[in-house]
């Protein structure tokens, strides 16, 4: 690296010198040999002013750890303890060096990616006083590829982005310095014309046009990616969405229903009861209840198993769900203890209609049981009882009992007071 100072600096001495000579001749058209020189020499001084070209002495052993922390760490750190002990007499362009091996050599951990970057930064900082072409070089410009590896594992891709985009500079630029070392060579050597630093430079132009499409395809691909992923998320985002609305709508249901039988719960039954008794009102139309309840369900408990009471209980709601009109309600008390809300049904209708239920329950035995299940039912209109729902329950329920107590198995209507 010093001797292409050296002769360079040389070479400069030599073209001043001519140029001074040409300047005391008489004026005259310069020929196309001079032009060429005063060319060469103007490029050259305009080349040191924006390169700063003095590059720093760096020790071989730094470069030798370079090396090594990038294929033995473990190796690495043990020799970067010794290179320490003599820190103090390193320049910037060293302690800039250190600090890459540094970087290269931090453990693995959670937040090792940050302290990379935290130590490639210090190295960073120490830019401004070290020689550009040797920040070009790729023992230095590796810290630009090392951040882009850190903020891409943290996702910060815009960072990762900006620092790639920095080191692919600092590439095509010591690649344009080596070229054109090469070129100065060449030309110094076998005096080199005009044209052949054309093509040179066209060709450079073409792999940096190539190297530039490249990217752009890169950048493309990674576009069209990002757009995929943006797809699939909005795709789950719908997915998570349109489950949330089916369980919503399936909380809703049991909100209204009973578990055990699918009908109706209590909650439901007084809410559409109090409508529909203020509907009927309105309309002055009749509306009716049945209260029905399964006769000797503890002894079928108790003899045969909660689990065959629960089928009971399952099986009545299933005959009872054939008898019922749809425009009626049918619900769950509780227990053993159902109600049906007839909209628009005279007494003696409503009780026409429990007879049925009752006479099907009495016909369809379950097959664990080896006795016969009945129902007894209470029905009542609301022109008997107060234009209350819950008057009217209870009406029909008063009649529910009268059936119990008149020996199970049969349907009684409340007349305003039992008989």
């Amino acid at each position: 690296m010093s001797r292409n100072c050296q002769a360079n600096t040389l070479l400069l001495l030599i073209l001043a010198f001519l140029a001074s000579i040409a300047a005391a001749a008489p004026a005259s058209m310069p020929s196309a040999e001079e032009k060429l020189n005063q060319d060469k020499v103007q490029g050259e001084k305009t080349s040191d002013l924006l390169s700063d070209a003095h590059p720093m002495p760096v020790n071989d052993r730094i470069l030798s750890l370079l090396k090594q922390s990038k294929t033995d760490a473990e190796q690495a750190r043990q020799v970067l303890n010794k290179i320490e002990a003599i820190s103090d007499n390193f320049n910037r362009a060293e302690r800039y060096l250190m600090h890459i091996i540094n970087a290269l050599l931090i453990p693995e951990g959670s937040d090792r990616a940050q302290r990379v970057i935290d130590e490639l930064n210090r190295a960073m900082a120490l830019e401004d006083k070290i020689a550009k072409t040797q920040l070009f070089t790729p023992e230095f410009s590796q810290v630009h590829l090392l951040l882009a590896e850190q903020y891409a594992a943290m996702q910060d891709y815009e960072k990762a982005y900006k620092q790639k985009e920095l080191y692919l500079k600092k590439y095509y630029d010591y690649r344009k310095q080596i070229r054109e070392a090469r070129l100065a060579k060449l030309n110094e050597k076998y005096e080199t014309d005009l044209k052949l630093k054309e093509n040179e430079l066209l060709k450079s132009q073409h792999e940096l046009k190539a190297l530039q499409i490249k990217e752009a395809e890169k950048k493309k691909f990674a576009q069209h990616r990002n757009m995929y992923i943006l797809l699939i998320t909005v795709i789950i985002f719908l997915l998570i969405l349109i489950r949330q609305f089916r369980v919503r709508s399936i909380l809703r249901s049991l909100s209204k229903t009973d578990s055990l039988t699918g009908l109706y719960n209590r909650r439901t039954l007084f809410a559409q009861g109090d409508a529909l008794i203020d509907k009927a009102c309105d309309d002055n139309t009749a509306i009716s209840v049945i209260m029905l309840d399964i006769d000797h369900f503890k002894q079928i408990n108790d003899n045969f198993g909660h689990d065959v009471g629960d089928k009971v209980i399952t099986n009545v709601a299933l005959l009872g769900k054939e008898v019922i009109r749809t425009r009626d309600v049918f619900a769950r008390l509780g227990g053993e203890e159902f109600a049906v809300i007839l909209p628009n049904t005279q007494l003696d209708e409503a009780k026409a209609i429990a007879e049925h239920f009752r006479e099907k329950v009495e016909q369809n035995p379950l097959s664990e049981l080896t006795q016969t299940v009945t129902i007894s039912a209470g029905v009542a209109c609301n022109q008997a009882t107060k234009a209350e729902f819950d008057d009217l329950l209870h009406a029909a329920d008063q009649a529910m009992y009268q059936a119990k107590n008149s020996g199970r198995n049969q349907v009684c209507c409340y007349q305003g007071q039992q008989s």
